[in-house]
């Protein structure tokens, strides 16, 4: 610092020969900033890099206690065993990146810990003794895992033979329309400000960066297909064709050799597939009935969305979600 003050005095007195008072008090300015940014600099890494005490020792599911699996991780032990069965969690995970080798189980337990927790990496450094750096990969490892699985599991023919059941009880129920088995709806999530191309998550509807879903709700309240994240400017209509939900529903039809479709809002296509809210300044009065009272049944949707964001509150916290970058 004190070799910077100098060449700076020497800088401004080659510059203002004639001013040395001048170049003393621009000298004297410029050691004062560099105090303060330095000073800034060290709380900056203080708060944003703080030190936290590990020893990198793994964390096993048995190292947590029964009455508190659930409030941290929404399962009991049986449950995420069986998870990790079904979502095909390998022994160990390495990362592409940095080649890093991750137990499997431990790197699920922090996936589960921080999609239901609002807590920093300083703060799960201390409950799973690795550094921020390290959980940061690990989640990025297993995300990529389970997104691969679960992109392919949750398709809507693993219901095919169901598909008839759930139209008779939702015919039972009241429903209207004979032959519906479930509802299709997209929603938005929040995210930061994109660091590179940030229109194209930019939505003008609600006016923020956002990524959009699309999602099949079936009568026992869960969800028989999933598409996304897509862009926040994608319309529904595009991710209806992205998704090819209709032509994969229209097989399942066939194959099953029956009437069946789902119901949505206005913003769809309609087809024999799916049928949606009428709109338009012609509506009928027939319509208009149809439509009031398949909004009660299309609520659903909107319940399974809510109940998504109440368990998993990491999906609806936009500071936590930043695109363009590696770590998250």
């Amino acid at each position: 610092m004190r070799e910077k003050s100098l060449r700076m005095r020497e800088a401004m007195l080659v510059a203002f020969p004639n001013h040395p008072e001048l170049s003393i008090a621009l000298s004297s300015a410029f050691a004062m900033v560099v105090l303060r940014c330095q000073r800034l600099l060290r709380q900056m890494k203080q708060r944003w890099n703080p030190r936290v005490a590990i020893s990198n020792n793994a964390r096993w599911l048995d190292d947590f206690e029964d009455a508190t699996l659930r409030g941290n991780f929404r399962f009991d032990r049986g449950h995420i065993r069986e998870l990790i069965r079904l979502l095909e969690i390998p022994e160990r995970l390495r990362s592409p990146t940095c080649g890093r080798v991750f137990k499997g189980e431990e790197a699920f337990l922090l996936l589960l810990r921080r999609l239901a927790g609002r807590e920093t990496l300083t703060h799960l450094a201390t409950i799973f003794d690795r550094s921020p750096p390290a959980l940061s990969e690990m989640y990025n490892v297993i995300l990529r895992h389970v997104y691969r699985i679960a992109r392919v599991s949750m398709r809507l023919e693993l219901w095919e033979d169901e598909l008839a059941a759930f139209a008779h009880a939702l015919r039972e129920q009241g429903c209207p329309l004979p032959h519906c088995f479930g509802f299709i709806d997209g929603t938005m999530f929040d995210i930061c400000r994109p660091i590179i191309d940030q229109e194209s998550m930019y939505n003008g509807w609600k006016r923020g960066h956002k990524t959009k879903y699309q999602c099949v709700v079936l009568p026992n309240f869960l969800i028989g297909d999933w598409h996304g994240p897509a862009s926040g400017r994608t319309n529904d209509s595009v991710m209806l064709d992205d998704s090819r939900l209709i032509p994969r529903l229209q097989g399942m039809r066939d194959r099953f050799g029956s009437t069946l479709y789902m119901y949505g809002d206005s913003a769809y296509p309609q087809c024999d597939v799916l049928l949606r809210a009428p709109k338009g300044n012609r509506i009928t009065r027939s319509e208009r009935m149809l439509a009031r009272d398949m909004s009660r049944y299309r609520e659903s949707v909107e319940w399974v969305f809510g109940k998504l964001g109440n368990i998993w509150p990491f999906i609806t916290d936009k500071t936590r979600k930043v695109t363009g970058s590696r770590a998250t």
